[in-house]
């Protein structure tokens, strides 16, 4: 997931100034499967796949969570 994430965003050219992918230690959310933490938002996305990819840096680009994928309190 982090290659995946880290290539699509310097495919974008948004790796130099708009984006930064990094890797964590434990996020506490184990039971949504793999998750990426979105900064300074402050928001999750679990379950997450591969084919997500493109869909998450399009959120980024354009400011807008991937509603699908947000983790929320329910």
């Amino acid at each position: 997931m982090y290659r995946a994430l880290k290539g699509e965003v310097a495919a974008r050219g948004l790796a130099k100034l708009e984006a930064r992918v990094c890797t964590s230690s434990c996020l506490d959310q184990c039971a949504t499967g793999v998750t990426v933490l979105v900064e300074p938002d402050h928001f999750f996305y679990g379950r997450v796949t591969i084919a997500d990819v493109p869909e998450i840096v399009d959120g980024l680009v354009k400011d807008q969570p991937v509603k699908r994928l947000v983790i929320t309190a329910e």
